[in-house]
């Protein structure tokens, strides 16, 4: 009895020990593998690395920036590596295997393979980014709270972001600016890693704009770029909020029945420099030759003038149904008289804008 007991004792711990070794024989096979993946000249990626932060924090950050593949042979790699991670700000590439990302965040790889560096930048800071502003006024914010390489490196991340991660951005092309779909919110930005930045706001625009939305996006035969070009519209102009919805069917109706828009924002767009992105037009601006300007073109602009918020989504999604086809702010009450006819039109504009007392 004693004897078979002992036999099969042997038995199991044999089969545990081949166990054992198969397993470690297909991590070695899936290290090895991953390991002797060619570096390519992939889109460089910028991740940085914090005092303080975990093995594991960092592998989700290479694999949701598609660096790795599997977060667990990053980890075994940085620990059979011996290494620990080195604060700072690096330059990595999709391509680059796991060993290689791990010399280059512990500082084992040669010097001009890393690009880790000492950073006046805060780690990170409180953003509040308002609804209506375009791109250029959230990288200056940026710069403004100490962000790492300023409004340029902003800017530099929004054009270089990875858009294949975002199923919105489908019907972008890929040379069209990301301009309204930076969504408008209170984050907490990196200070030194901009890309990281500009794909928060990506996905917070993917988690706001829900499936509900899209749904109603496609029975209205929009496209969510269209959309969010129409409501930019709105963002700029509306100044109460019970008149967004109003707005949003002028424009809609204008676009549907073939008019011009004939939107000030859009020349606004065209005219805008860092010391006025809005600036107040004359009347020769309405001739400025730009296909954003809607007073000379038809149909939409290329794209979003601005970062439009919730509200004016959800006013072009669901618009007031009104017979209006024109507008005029009423002085600078931030409210609009809207019109059926261009008669009254005329007349409003000669009340409100032609009249110095604005109609009193």
């Amino acid at each position: 009895m004693v004897r078979l007991l002992t036999q099969s004792l042997k038995i199991i711990t044999i089969a545990a020990l081949t166990l054992m070794v198969a397993g470690a024989g297909v991590w070695a096979f899936r290290y090895a593998t991953e390991a002797a993946r060619p570096a390519d000249a992939g889109a460089p990626v910028m991740v940085s690395v914090f005092e303080g932060q975990s093995d594991a924090e960092v592998a989700d950050e290479l694999q949701a920036q598609g660096l790795i593949k599997s977060r667990m042979l990053f980890q075994g790699q940085l620990r059979l590596s011996g290494g620990s991670l080195v604060p700072g700000t690096y330059t990595l590439r999709k391509g680059m295997s796991v060993p290689q990302i791990v010399d280059s965040i512990t500082g084992a790889a040669p010097a001009e393979e890393v690009t880790g560096t000492t950073s006046n930048a805060p780690e990170s800071f409180d953003i509040t980014i308002p609804e209506g502003w375009r791109v250029e006024q959230i990288a200056e914010e940026y710069q403004r709270l100490g962000g790492e390489g300023g409004a340029e490196a902003f800017l530099q991340a929004v054009q270089d972001i990875d858009r294949s991660q975002f199923d919105f951005l489908a019907d972008v092309p890929a040379d069209e600016s990301l301009e309204g779909y930076l969504f408008p919110d209170t984050y907490r930005f990196s200070g030194t890693n901009p890309t990281a930045n500009v794909a928060t706001m990506l996905t917070n625009f993917g988690n706001k704009y829900t499936p509900e939305m899209r749904q109603r996006t496609a029975e209205m035969g929009l496209t969510i770029s269209q959309v969010l070009t129409i409501a930019s519209l709105v963002e700029r102009e509306a100044q109460l909020p019970e008149e967004r919805p109003t707005i949003a069917d002028v424009y809609l109706s204008r676009w549907e029945q073939g008019w011009r828009l004939d939107a000030d924002p859009t020349v606004q767009y065209v005219l805008g420099t860092p010391q006025d992105w809005w600036p107040k037009l004359t009347g020769d601006d309405l001739f400025v030759d730009s296909p954003y300007n809607t007073y000379q073109n038809d149909g939409l602009p290329p794209g979003p003038i601005a970062n439009p918020g919730f509200a004016s989504i959800q006013a072009v999604l669901f618009p007031n149904d009104t017979p209006y086809m024109y507008f005029v702010a009423m002085g600078d009450s931030g409210e609009h008289a809207f019109a059926v006819t261009a008669e009254e039109q005329q007349a409003n504009v000669d009340k409100y804008l032609n009249n110095p007392d604005g109609g009193q």
